[in-house]
C-alpha cells in the first residue's frame, strides 16, 4: 500500500469527525455557554465588569481541523470595563512579548453588602486590580478569572434545569473555566475564558508565568484566534477545490496527540503544542503556490510540514504568524484584520520558553517519524 493510501486510510478511519456529528455537538456547546452567560449576569454586582451574552467560538472545532476522539470546544467571553489604556511591548519593554497590561481609569466606589467573596463591600481596584509601581492600578487577569469562575459556579444549577437530560460539572483548568458535559453518552469538554477586545484582537485572562518586572497577574495574553479562524477561511478561498491543507494539519495533529501510544516518553506529544502545528501550516501556505496544496499532494505536504518542524526545533524558533512577524507585512492578503502595529512588535518566538532538551528530543522523534512514516502509519492503523 502506498504512503498516500495509508494517509487517506488513517484520515478516514481515525482522524476526522463527520460534519454532521461535529456540527451537532458544536451547536449544543454554544447553546450551553449562552445559557450559562445569561445566568452569570444575574449574579454580578453593580460596578462589576460587563459580561457579554454572546461567546466567541475559537480553536480547532471552529476552524474545521478538529481531530478525534475528544469533543472539545473553546470560547472567549468578552468583558467590558473602564479601561484607560492597554500597554504592549512596542511601547514598554517591561511588558513581555505576546502579552499586554490593562491600565484602569478611576472607578466610582460601589458599596454592596454581601457575605460572598465576589460581592463584598469593596471598591473596583481592590476587587479586580493589582498595583504596580509607576503604573497605578492594572486589571488583574487572575482576579478576573477567579471572579468569573465564582459566577459560573453559582450559575451551574440553572444549566441542570435548562438541560435536564445532560450532566454538568466544572473542573479546575486554569486559566479557562472548564465545563464537562455528558450528553447522550458523549462527554463534551468546554473551555470558557474571559477576554478583553482590543483593536480587533483579544487579551485573554491567561497570565505570563515567566520572571518579569511586572506583577504576573497583571499580564493578559494576546489572542488573535479570530484572525486565525479567518486565515482558514481565506485558505479555503485561495487554495484549490478539495485542497489537502486541512487534512494535512489534522493528520499531523493526530500523529502528535497519539505518538505517546507508540513511544510513551515522546516529546512530540508531551513537549509540543498543537498550536505550533497550526502555525507551521500558516507559514507554509503563505510561502507556497496554491497548486502545491492540491489533493494529490498530501504526502509531499505532510513531509514538508515535518521537515519544517524539524528545522524549527533545530533553530529553536517558530515565529508567531502575526505578532512581530515583519515578513507578514509584505502580503496584505494575510493581514486578516490584525492592526499593522502588531506586526512591528518584538518578534514572538513560540519556542521561547521550551527547554533545549525538550526541543532536541522532539526533533529526534520527528526525524524517526519522517524516516519511517509508512511504518508509523501502519502502527496507528492497527
Amino acid at each position: 500500500m502506498s504512503t498516500l493510501q495509508l494517509l487517506e486510510d488513517l484520515y478516514t478511519t481515525k482522524v476526522t469527525f463527520s460534519d454532521s456529528e461535529l456540527i451537532r455537538h458544536k451547536e449544543f456547546a454554544e447553546q450551553v455557554v449562552r445559557t450559562l452567560l445569561q445566568e452569570v449576569q444575574k449574579h454580578g454586582s453593580p460596578g462589576d465588569p460587563n459580561i457579554t451574552k454572546e461567546p466567541i467560538g475559537t480553536g480547532s472545532s471552529f476552524e474545521g481541523v478538529k481531530v478525534k476522539p475528544e469533543l472539545e470546544f473553546d470560547f472567549m467571553v468578552p468583558i467590558k470595563t473602564n479601561m484607560q489604556k492597554i500597554i504592549f511591548c512596542d511601547t514598554d519593554k517591561n511588558v513581555p512579548s505576546r502579552f499586554g497590561i490593562v491600565k484602569i481609569a478611576s472607578q466610582p466606589q460601589t458599596a454592596v453588602q454581601s457575605k460572598s467573596t465576589w460581592k463584598k463591600d469593596e471598591d473596583f481596584e481592590t476587587k479586580f486590580c493589582t498595583g504596580a509601581h509607576g503604573y497605578g492600578f492594572l486589571l488583574s487577569a487572575d482576579k478576573i478569572r477567579k471572579w468569573f469562575q465564582s459566577l459560573s459556579d453559582r450559575a451551574l444549577p440553572a444549566l441542570k434545569d435548562s438541560f435536564p437530560r445532560s450532566t454538568f460539572r466544572f473542573q479546575q483548568h486554569d486559566p479557562a473555566r472548564n465545563l464537562l458535559v455528558t450528553k447522550d453518552g458523549k462527554e463534551l469538554n468546554i473551555d470558557i475564558v474571559p477576554a478583553i477586545v482590543c483593536e480587533n484582537i483579544f487579551l485573554v485572562a491567561k497570565q505570563c508565568t515567566s520572571q518579569i518586572n511586572l506583577p504576573n497577574e497583571a499580564t493578559w495574553r494576546l489572542s488573535l484566534s479570530t484572525s486565525e479562524r479567518d486565515f482558514f477561511k481565506e485558505m479555503k478561498r485561495v487554495l484549490p477545490y478539495n485542497s489537502c491543507h486541512l487534512k494535512c494539519l489534522q493528520i499531523i495533529k493526530y500523529l502528535r496527540e497519539n505518538d505517546y501510544r507508540l513511544y510513551p516518553s515522546s516529546q512530540f506529544t508531551h513537549g509540543l503544542r498543537s498550536y505550533y502545528l497550526k502555525t507551521a501550516l500558516f507559514h507554509l501556505v503563505m510561502k507556497s503556490f496554491p497548486q502545491a496544496w492540491a489533493s494529490n499532494c498530501l504526502e509531499q505536504r505532510i513531509r514538508e510540514m515535518i521537515d519544517y518542524l524539524i528545522a524549527s526545533l533545530g533553530e529553536e524558533r517558530i515565529p508567531h504568524i502575526f505578532l512581530g512577524n515583519k515578513q507578514h507585512l509584505k502580503n496584505l492578503q494575510w493581514h486578516l484584520g490584525v492592526p499593522v502595529r502588531f506586526f512591528h512588535h518584538t518578534e514572538a518566538n513560540l519556542l521561547e520558553y521550551i527547554s533545549k532538551t525538550t526541543m532536541e528530543q522532539a526533533r529526534l522523534r520527528l526525524i524517526e517519524i519522517k524516516n519511517n512514516l509508512d511504518g508509523i502509519l501502519r502502527q496507528h492503523l492497527h
